[in-house]
């Protein structure tokens, strides 16, 4: 919904523009040669700025409380910007993505303008600011107008780069699943078992719809520090010594490290080196209790354990549904969170044995979508990044 408030019919203009629309198409031209988010922000507050005639205009995240991309009065600093967008928007209408203000009476202030624009959208935490310095230049509809389409442009330029980052992370993950699955063949589709079951699990418990996602990707990276460990340790047919156990131990710890390696899954990292910590405490790596460990570390723990019972191993025959609740009941609150027990006594008719099928499939690439929705602006900063040095 835009809401505008009433401004008074241009008087003058100190830099009015000849041609708002010929800037904006060439906006556009520009947008599509441009690699970086940054860069792009910068070209999209200028082309709003002189497409409305501004003396002054920047780009503001509400997420990150940051101003970036100002452009225009060269002794209007970042700090006076952060304090006027947040006067402005303590003035937008609920529900609104559109204001359209003048000062009323002429107040004085190091940061308050004559005029102002703010337009947002609903696909966005951050919002593009135009501003007037002279009493005689106020923005009319055609302004707003011209502002909100370089909106629009910069929008549609990042759900271009977004679908190819989805795209890069997707086959990212297809690598690194598969490279898993190499490491011990006889627990291969073990991640995706174990990410279809916590999915199960965090729906249950009713968690937020973020943790969806996250809760998938985790499980799909769970055991990725596999892959630093020597191949005889995961191939062997009987059970390992107390010193090759312990250098097993070291795989969330080495999976943390690979997942913090990958900008976009950052705050996969507590999940992926959580997942083996017990409820009592006597886990590892970090010996982590009860809600200090992070709740999707608590639903894969329950997830990872359940698969590996459910599958036969070189050394024992799986277990049958029968043992696997009695394993659940007798260790909730001990290695496992009762209320995650919960949740998965609740489902457990979806896991025996419907979750044994093959393949992530489309799961990722729609658990990345999900994902990449609750990045903030800082965070899609860090995607181009990572999109630009892979090409």
């Amino acid at each position: 919904m835009n809401t505008t408030a009433p401004a008074p019919s241009r008087g003058g203009s100190a830099t009015s523009p000849s041609d708002p629309w010929h800037i904006l198409e060439a906006l556009l031209n520009r947008l599509s040669e441009s690699q970086s988010t940054n860069h792009s922000v910068a070209m999209v507050v200028e082309a709003a700025r002189s497409a409305a005639g501004a003396d002054l205009a920047f780009w503001y995240s509400k997420t990150t409380n940051k101003v970036s991309g100002l452009s225009g009065k060269s002794n209007f600093s970042t700090e006076q910007a952060t304090r006027l967008a947040k006067q402005l928007l303590s003035r937008m209408p609920a529900g609104g993505e559109t204001l359209r203000w003048v000062n009323p009476e002429g107040q004085q202030g190091d940061t308050l303008p004559d005029a102002a624009v703010v337009v947002s959208d609903s696909r966005t935490q951050g919002c593009l600011i135009v501003l007037s310095f002279n009493s005689d230049r106020a923005f009319d509809d055609g302004d707003v107008k011209a502002v909100r389409m370089a909106l629009k442009m910069l929008l549609a330029q990042r759900a271009q780069t977004q679908l190819g980052t989805k795209t890069l992370l997707n086959n990212l993950l297809q690598c690194l699943t598969t490279i898993i699955d190499a490491k011990d063949p006889y627990t291969a589709g073990h991640s995706e078992r174990v990410a279809r079951i916590a999915v199960l699990l965090v729906k249950e418990m009713a968690l937020p719809e973020s943790a969806v996602g996250d809760v998938y990707l985790s499980g799909l990276l769970h055991d990725v520090g596999k892959i630093g460990l020597r191949d005889e340790l995961l191939q062997r047919p009987n059970k390992l010594n107390a010193e090759e156990m312990e250098e097993v131990r070291r795989h969330p710890v080495i999976g943390e490290k690979i997942v913090a390696s990958i900008q976009a899954f950052d705050r996969l990292r507590p999940a992926v080196r959580h997942h083996h910590e017990f409820f009592n405490g006597r886990g590892y790596p970090d010996g982590l209790a009860g809600e200090a460990i992070p709740i999707l570390a608590r639903v894969l723990s329950v997830a990872e354990a359940c698969d590996a019972m459910m599958s036969p191993r070189r050394y024992r025959a799986a277990r049958s549904p029968y043992e696997i609740d009695a394993v659940f009941n007798a260790e909730s609150g001990k290695q496992f969170d009762p209320q995650v027990v919960r949740a998965f006594m609740a489902v457990r008719h979806e896991i025996y044995p419907p979750i044994y099928q093959k393949g992530i499939g489309e799961s990722a690439f729609h658990a990345i979508g999900g994902f990449m929705d609750n990045l903030t602006d800082a965070s899609m900063t860090n995607l181009s990044a990572m999109k630009e040095r892979k090409e």
